[in-house]
């Protein structure tokens, strides 16, 4: 998935129990892999990649990465942006939402990071990644994978107002 839905849902999660951010936080880690065990459109990101040596490629050597980069960074502050104005309320909740998106986007961090290094510790979280993620991408059906994530976001908020009520 995008970042968007992996910070809302992490930050949804980490505020139900805002006394406790570290749980809040171990958990909106979690859900990053239940979302992504959901047929979703992610990222085309084969550009960031050398296929040759299959490592991390500079994102100044290619204007389509680096343009990639720039929409993904604009979709993480969209997610937390949303998630600011949802969730904050005082410092607490400040700390919880925090502590959810870091949660919800980390495993996608740690994949770039395996990606540029490729070796140990970062292969096990990789596989980890890969063992979770959805092998259908819905190259074919671009909206039907938006319309998922736009549902997870929706029902996740959903049933956090539902429990917070």
């Amino acid at each position: 998935m995008i970042l968007t839905p992996h910070s809302i849902v992490g930050a949804a999660i980490a505020n139900l129990m805002p006394e406790n951010p570290e749980l809040g936080f171990a958990l909106a880690y979690a859900s990053h892999y239940a979302l992504d065990v959901i047929p979703h459109r992610d990222y085309d990101i084969d550009h960031f990649f050398d296929k040759d040596q299959k490592t991390f490629r500079s994102i100044f050597t290619s204007a389509k990465a680096g343009m990639n980069l720039l929409i993904i960074g604009f979709d993480f502050l969209i997610g937390a942006g949303i998630c600011f104005l949802l969730f904050v309320r005082n410092r607490q909740t400040l700390i919880a939402t925090l502590a959810g998106i870091a949660g919800g986007v980390l495993p996608d961090v740690l994949q770039f990071i395996y990606f540029t290094f490729q070796n140990h510790p970062w292969k096990i979280f990789q596989k980890i990644h890969d063992f979770f993620h959805s092998a259908d991408k819905m190259i074919d059906r671009p909206v039907q994978g938006i319309v998922v994530q736009i549902a997870a976001i929706f029902l996740a908020l959903l049933v956090y107002y539902l429990i917070k009520r």
